[in-house]
């Protein structure tokens, strides 16, 4: 093209018959693009959340129970020190299995956040630590005080900062009350056999009650009643109420794993991830976290125990991490180790006598220890508590929660067994006992909560005094 051709603005001519594009021009100004946007923004916000907040009104949930004036006041710390921002108060339908660790999840429903006591909402996103929405009666108390002093005595591998410093030892117990009654009446259940468990273990056992608050730092590990004043009654079987919390078709269950240097090795790596902040690093039950715990955490270092208990077998060990043990400070691991991982550590439980925690030491099979069931256990189980006779095998389905809840927190009772505790009242236990125990502690807990909130609605202005509903105290 020559330069004549060109345009005297540079632009080369178009060809015959086209015509040029317009020049193009902004039609939206940027207050009108500002103005539209913030339409937009406002729009979304309304829908989202000032309509739901000003037409979703739901009413009580049949689970959602008051809160106590004590629970209250933790709640209060819960939230003013930002703890929701890791744990959240509610459980999704997505992720009730992964986002729990729990035996049994509860997907939330809008009425359990139900009143005055419960707003605003406590929910949280991020959840770094696991939802504590069904918390209520997992842990027992002595547990939760350690876990808010370094949750690293609980759990040596949690992220959460310790609270030793933060709280009082009165602050400890409000927060305390609140993570065990917040999660309405089914948590409030868990709680009430979480606490006759208590009652039994000690009873049973010999040992005090625990510290309060932060007061077990700096005291010595509790110790039971001489064994002398601890003996069973007649010819019952000593070791009977703790197998009464284990699954019978457990006693004489053998580990079905191989005893093999890669086994016990696994084994030893899970009980130092998970265990030493109870147990200790020999074993022994001396770790940071005993002194807060009543009863104190095992002693696996007794040769003789570890050969020849009556409730030391490979299954009962199994059960006890698998399900946690009711009423102590051990938990359940079930959906936190696999099946093998959890035989592995039975299998390396039964070598610490021999020393095998030591540093750099790769335990052996010879280091292994065998267990056997002595002659009193076998006579036992084929007179008494027999293997047969186990509760899962009844026919007939139980729907009282009160006997549901003994079920579970005895499961090695079946509804004839009828036992007594080595105390020297020598106190009775049977499904039926702890069924009406369980229940006395379920409405008496209850019913303080309801007083405590009718009082507080008493104090509101008439508008809002509806946050109490006209339920009856105790009702399930």
């Amino acid at each position: 093209m020559a330069d004549e051709d060109r345009r005297a603005d540079g632009q080369p001519p178009l060809p015959r018959g086209w015509g040029r594009h317009p020049a193009e021009r902004m039609l939206i100004t940027p207050l009108m693009a500002g103005v539209g946007g913030l339409l937009a923004f406002f729009t979304v916000v309304a829908i989202v959340v000032w309509l739901p907040i000003h037409t979703f009104d739901p009413g009580a949930s049949k689970d959602w129970a008051p809160l106590s004036d004590q629970a209250l006041k933790g709640r209060n710390l819960f939230a003013s020190n930002g703890c929701y921002v890791c744990h959240s108060g509610y459980s999704r339908p997505q992720d009730v299995r992964a986002g729990l660790y729990f035996l049994y999840p509860k997907i939330s429903e809008p009425g359990d956040f139900y009143g005055s006591d419960q707003s605003p909402n406590l929910l949280g996103t991020e959840r770094t630590g696991p939802d504590l929405s069904q918390e209520s009666g997992w842990h027992p108390d002595d547990w939760q005080r350690a876990h808010f002093y370094d949750p690293r005595y609980m759990d040596p591998k949690s992220l959460m900062p310790d609270m030793k410093a933060l709280f009082s030892d009165q602050q400890v117990e409000d927060l305390i009350a609140f993570v065990e009654q917040r999660s309405g009446k089914s948590g409030l259940l868990r709680y009430a056999g979480q606490l006759y468990a208590k009652h039994v273990v000690l009873a049973n056992q010999g040992f005090p009650h625990a510290y309060k608050g932060f007061s077990g730092a700096n005291k010595s590990i509790v110790e039971s009643l001489p064994d002398e004043k601890l003996t069973p009654k007649g010819d019952q079987l000593e070791e009977a109420p703790n197998l009464s919390q284990i699954d019978r078709s457990y006693w004489l269950s053998g580990d079905p794993l191989p005893v093999t240097e890669a086994n016990l090795l696994r084994g030893k790596i899970v009980f130092l991830d998970r265990c030493i902040g109870c147990h200790g690093l020999k074993g022994d039950g001396k770790g940071p976290g005993a002194k807060f715990l009543s009863p104190p955490p095992a002693d696996f270092t007794d040769k003789d125990d570890a050969c020849c208990g009556g409730d030391t077998g490979p299954g009962d060990f199994y059960y006890r991490i698998l399900r946690g043990w009711p009423g102590t400070a051990m938990e359940n691991f079930g959906d936190r180790l696999s099946v093998n991982d959890i035989w592995r550590v039975v299998l390396f439980v039964k070598t610490i006598p021999n020393g095998t925690l030591a540093r750099n030491r790769v335990p052996e099979p010879s280091d292994y220890i065998v267990w056997q069931p002595s002659k009193e256990l076998l006579a036992w189980v084929k007179s008494h508590q027999t293997l047969p006779d186990n509760a899962s095998f009844q026919k007939k389905v139980v729907t009282d929660p009160f006997m549901q809840q003994a079920m579970r927190v005895f499961p090695g009772l079946a509804p004839g067994d009828n036992l007594t505790l080595n105390d020297q009242a020598h106190t009775v236990l049977s499904l039926q006992t702890a069924a009406a125990g369980i229940e006395a502690l379920y409405e008496d807990m209850l019913n303080r909560a309801w007083a405590d909130a009718r009082a507080r609605s008493e104090k509101l202005p008439p508008a809002e005094q509806k946050d109490v509903p006209p339920t009856v105290p105790g009702q399930q």
